[in-house]
């Protein structure tokens, strides 16, 4: 039975991405991957970058 947009585990997310970017995700997803994986793993990739130019940032203050 559907529990709605979120539960225990996990949050549904909707967004529009254009043609370029789906169709180059496409392109480079690994075979048996999934599109949630490969959004998840990118999600967490951008995550991390981020939480690193953060605390670089901070450092050079």
């Amino acid at each position: 039975m559907a529990t709605g947009t979120k539960n225990d585990k996990s949050q549904k997310l909707q967004t529009r991405a254009p043609h370029e970017v789906v169709e180059a995700m496409e392109q480079v997803k690994e075979q048996g991957e999934s599109t949630a994986q490969f959004i998840v793993t990118a999600m967490q990739g951008e995550i991390k970058r981020r939480q690193r130019k953060k605390a670089k940032e901070s450092d050079k203050e």
